[in-house]
C-alpha cells in the first residue's frame, strides 16, 4: 500500500510539475491559499554532507476528494489561467493601450476538406465578454473603451475582404466589404476613429486608407495610401495619423491623406536608412537639387558595393548617375569614364550617344 502510495505521489507530483513548466501565462489567476486544500506538501531539512532530504507527505483527505470527483489531474491551483483557457483556442493576442483588454484571433481553415471559421474573442480581467465566428479574422485591435476591430479576409478565390468594428458586448457595429484584399488595420484609443488598408486589385476599393468614425457608424475620409506601413496610430486630438513602416520609419498624415512630417521624415531616412533607403530618396529629387549635394555623390559610390542597392537600382544606371553627375558639375573626364562602364555592363543604357559625343570634343 505504502508502495503504490509513493508512486502515486511521484506521478502526481511529476504531472503538476510538468503542467507549470508548460504553462503559457498571459493573464494572472488570483486566488487566496485557502481556497481549497493542498494535494501534498513537500518539506526539506539539511541532512549530512550538504545534502538536502526531501518529505512528503500527501494529503489522503484530499487525494480521495479529488479522485471520486474527477478533479485530480485539474491542476487550476498549480496552473495560471491563459488567453487560450478562457478564450477556449490558440491564437495571436492583441492588448489595448491601458492593458484592460485583450482581443484574441484565430484564422480559419480547411479540416478534413471541410471549412472550419475562425474565432475571435474579447475578454477582460480574466472573464470572457465575448465570442464569435468569423470565417477569417486577421489584424485584431482593441481600444481602451473594449471596441474591437478586425479583418475578415472571408474564403474567397475573390479578392475581397470585410472590415468590422464590434462594441464591448459583441454587437457588429459597423462593416465594410471590399473589393480588395484588406491590410493592416487600427483603432484610436478612445473608440472614436478607426481605419484600414486596401491593396492588390484593380478596383476603386485598391490601395487606399479608409477612415471610419466610429460613433457616426460610417466613412468619413477615404484617399490613396501615400506609403506601405506595418501598423498605425491615430491621434484624435491633431487627427493625425502616423503610418510606421518595417524599418520603423514614421510618415505622419492628416485625414486627407496628406503628409505633414516631409523634413522630419527625411531627416529618419538620412540618420538610420540604409544606402537604398537614402537612394531612394535622391532619386525623388530634382536634378539641380542632387547634383549640387556632394553627399548625392557620395552615397552613389556607396551605392556601387552595396548589395542592396546595386541589386535595386543596379551597378549599369548607378555608373550613368554618377557619369550624370560629374556632366551637370562640368567634368568631362570623370563623365566618360563612369558612363563607359554603364555601357560596358549594359549596351543599352541610354548614355552611348551622349558618351561618343563626348569622346568626340574631349
Amino acid at each position: 500500500m505504502q508502495i503504490g502510495i509513493g508512486i502515486i505521489i511521484i506521478a502526481v507530483i511529476i504531472f503538476f510539475i510538468a503542467r507549470k513548466k508548460q504553462s503559457r501565462t498571459l493573464i494572472s489567476q488570483q486566488k487566496s491559499k485557502n481556497d481549497e486544500k493542498d494535494l501534498f506538501t513537500i518539506t526539506t531539512k539539511g541532512s549530512k554532507n550538504n545534502l538536502l532530504q526531501f518529505t512528503v507527505n500527501l494529503n489522503e483527505e484530499e487525494f480521495t476528494k479529488r479522485a471520486k470527483d474527477g478533479t485530480l489531474f485539474n491542476d487550476k491551483n498549480n496552473h495560471e489561467i491563459t488567453v487560450e483557457d478562457i478564450a477556449g483556442f490558440y491564437g495571436l493576442n492583441e492588448y489595448s493601450s491601458n492593458k484592460n483588454y485583450c482581443v484574441t484571433y484565430c484564422d480559419g481553415h480547411y479540416e478534413n476538406e471541410q471549412w472550419k471559421n475562425g474565432s475571435l474573442a474579447l475578454i477582460k480581467d480574466m472573464t470572457l465578454l465575448f465570442k464569435k465566428e468569423i470565417q477569417r479574422p486577421n489584424d485584431g485591435f482593441v481600444s481602451d473603451d473594449g471596441f474591437v476591430i478586425c479583418c475578415d479576409w472571408q474564403n474567397s478565390n475573390e479578392l475581397t475582404g470585410t472590415f468590422l468594428i464590434f462594441d464591448t458586448a459583441g454587437e457588429q457595429i459597423f462593416a465594410k466589404k471590399t473589393s480588395a484584399n484588406l491590410g493592416t488595420c487600427a483603432i484610436s484609443d478612445n473608440s472614436k476613429f478607426a481605419l484600414f488598408e486596401t491593396h492588390n486589385s484593380d478596383t476603386a476599393d485598391s490601395n487606399s486608407i479608409f477612415i471610419v468614425d466610429i460613433a457616426q457608424k460610417k466613412i468619413i475620409h477615404k484617399f490613396q495610401r501615400p506609403t506601405s506601413f506595418k501598423s498605425a496610430f491615430i491621434d484624435t486630438d491633431k487627427k493625425l495619423i502616423k503610418l510606421r513602416d518595417h524599418r520603423g520609419f514614421i510618415f505622419e498624415i492628416n485625414f486627407s491623406g496628406q503628409q505633414t512630417n516631409k523634413d522630419d521624415y527625411e531627416k529618419q531616412i538620412i540618420n538610420k536608412g540604409s544606402v537604398l533607403d537614402r537612394l531612394s530618396l535622391y532619386f525623388e529629387k530634382p536634378d539641380e537639387v542632387k547634383f549640387k549635394d556632394e553627399k548625392y555623390l557620395r552615397l552613389l559610390t556607396q551605392a556601387l558595393t552595396d548589395i542592396d542597392a546595386s541589386y535595386s537600382f543596379g551597378q549599369d544606371r548607378i555608373y550613368r548617375m554618377i557619369g550624370e553627375y560629374y556632366e551637370a558639375n562640368g567634368d568631362t573626364k570623370l563623365t566618360i569614364e563612369n558612363w563607359n562602364k554603364a555601357v560596358q555592363i549594359n549596351p543599352k543604357i541610354g548614355v552611348k550617344r551622349k558618351l561618343d559625343n563626348l569622346k568626340q570634343k574631349a
